[in-house]
């Protein structure tokens, strides 16, 4: 029962997280309506969200093996709370969202972290890819519910920042239930043959995986951001409709990470991970070069979800596979290095759109998930090539 209860926490983790991400492309013209600032300038506010996960997970890399993990649980949710609570009735200074965004981002990276630690950590290895490309599920339902949820709000004339209330109920739920849970162990007598192997001595294949893992957070974010507004101004598409495009992709993703959690135990987390690479970036391709070529680029949209596979996690779910006992801080570093990728694009992007349109920041997204099959193939090329002592062929 405990083991049931910690995955549904976890999942809620992932859920939180995510569902803080979805809506902002969604967000930023009617918040830069409502504050009276430019769309970039909204964007980067909002990247505050994302520049604290990235700080959340540098945290994590020290805080995971020294800190129980009830009390990291506690701390970082109760501080999510009050955040979510401010952000819900001050809605109007870019500087007090900012601080909040930023707030609540550091909490939600230190507890998406701790989650796939603790499923890392209950799960064998037979059953540990499935369940991390499941907690993946939970973040793309989670996204295709905020987004459409978000959709829903604004429609209906709700303040810009009401979908946080949505966030609120579920940072408050794993909020009280970490007092009942009994955490597992978060360090861990590492196995012999892997004693002693530093990061810097990690094989060249994690680095590789790492690389991959940036690439993609920041060129799906990339995507995503712009996606609603190049829709608009390029397809004319209405508000709502460039919106729902948003919903559309995390629930291809959902059905892409169903259907991997249910084959990843066949074909394994390598092959599963080429197929996601490959799957992403030819979808997002034909989704911007012709995005009415199936007359609907809602439907192109929901392709490109599926496509994916549960990418993110197979590529960690593959680093994994490189030990025989998981580093303590092997899945923080390489949730990081995705963060890093998430927290670069908003402001990235948002340069790339001032200098040149909505659509070279669509095309930096494009170029950044071509390096991510780049960087899949180089990692099963070496891996196949090399033979390092110590470590799981």
């Amino acid at each position: 029962m405990n083991q049931v209860a910690l995955t549904l926490a976890s999942f809620l983790a992932y859920f939180a997280l995510s569902g803080m991400l979805a809506p902002i492309g969604i967000l930023v013209e009617p918040g830069a309506v409502a504050l009276g600032v430019s769309a970039g300038e909204m964007v980067r506010t909002l990247g505050f969200f994302s520049s604290g996960t990235l700080a959340g997970s540098i945290a994590a890399v020290f805080l995971l093996p020294n800190v129980r993990l009830k009390v990291i649980t506690l701390s970082v949710y109760g501080g999510a709370s009050v955040a979510l609570v401010v952000l819900l009735f001050m809605p109007a200074d870019l500087r007090v969202i900012g601080a909040c965004l930023a707030l609540l981002g550091l909490c939600l990276g230190i507890g998406l972290a701790q989650a796939a630690l603790v499923i890392s950590r209950i799960y064998s290895e037979t059953y540990r890819p499935s369940m991390l490309v499941a907690t993946d599920g939970s973040f793309s339902l989670a996204a295709f519910v905020t987004a459409s949820a978000t959709v829903f709000l604004l429609t209906q004339g709700a303040p810009w920042a009401s979908i946080y209330g949505l966030i609120l109920v579920v940072v408050l739920v794993i909020f009280v239930t970490a007092f009942w849970l009994d955490f597992p162990e978060n360090v861990r007598i590492e196995d012999p043959k892997d004693a002693g192997l530093s990061i810097r001595a990690w094989p060249r294949t994690i680095w590789f995986l790492a690389a991959a893992l940036f690439c993609y957070t920041f060129g799906q974010s990339s995507f995503l951001i712009w996606l609603p507004t190049f829709a608009q101004t390029s397809i004319g598409l209405s508000a709502a409709e460039s919106g729902h495009l948003v919903g559309q992709y995390w629930l291809g993703m959902f059905i892409g990470q169903i259907l991997t959690v249910l084959i990843v135990a066949y074909l394994g987390a390598v092959k599963m991970s080429f197929i996601g690479a490959l799957g992403c970036l030819m979808a997002a391709a034909l989704l911007f070069i012709h995005p009415m070529s199936l007359g609907s680029p809602s439907m192109l949209a929901l392709i490109w979800g599926v496509g994916n596979f549960g990418l993110l996690k197979c590529l960690i779910s593959q680093a994994t596979l490189e030990f025989n006992e998981i580093p303590a801080g092997l899945i923080p570093s390489l949730l990081l290095s995705g963060s890093l990728g998430t927290a670069c694009s908003p402001l990235v992007s948002s340069w790339m759109v001032e200098a040149m349109g909505v659509a070279a920041g669509m095309m930096t997204g494009l170029v950044s998930l071509a390096v991510v099959l780049l960087m899949v193939v180089a990692a099963i090329a070496w891996r196949r090539d090399m033979n390092l002592s110590g470590i799981k062929q």
